[in-house]
């Protein structure tokens, strides 16, 4: 039986949203985006909570999203990059029954996919390609846990979200 429970993890720009609507259309399973559901829950666009609330409690928030989605049966999760910074988190992607798959894409393409997006509030900064880098370095050890990792470097969507299929 393949798996209905799925969360897709990554850097911001790995394409865990692309990859989750095709992935979504394949196996017929609901597509929740977490980036979505919080800014219609709080009606704040992310980068205005975090100027105005600050990280910390951006994951608090973030974290009862993901408790709310888990008690459906079935679901695709397009999480933030940085879900797994919170314990309560990895707690509910690594160890619940859900197939958790890492989007590993390299740093410097992340970079030439969102360069130019300024919706990005921890890379409003004087050089986003270093701090791209150091958050990687600080999450990967995290995003390694997951059940299955799929290089994307090069790869379309369909690509992507066909291998997934062929992995769970």
């Amino acid at each position: 039986m393949k798996y209905k429970k799925i969360a897709l993890i990554g850097m911001m720009g790995s394409g865990k949203t692309a990859v989750a609507k095709e992935l979504s259309e394949i196996i017929k399973v609901k597509l929740f985006e977490m980036d979505d559901i919080f800014e219609k829950k709080y009606q704040i666009k992310i980068k205005d909570f975090f100027k105005n609330f600050g990280e910390d409690k951006f994951r608090e928030c973030e974290n009862n999203i993901l408790n709310e989605i888990i008690k459906n049966d079935s679901y695709i999760i397009s999480t933030g990059g940085g879900i797994i910074l919170n314990p309560n988190n990895r707690e509910i992607l690594f160890k619940k029954n859900i197939k958790t798959i890492y989007l590993k894409t390299n740093p410097d393409i992340i970079f030439e996919r969102i360069k130019k997006d300024k919706n990005r509030p921890l890379l409003l900064v004087d050089n986003p390609k270093e701090e791209i880098k150091k958050l990687l370095a600080q999450r990967e050890a995290f995003y390694n846990k997951a059940n299955i990792t799929i290089q994307t470097d090069n790869k379309t969507i369909k690509e992507i979200a066909e291998e997934i299929n062929k992995n769970l």
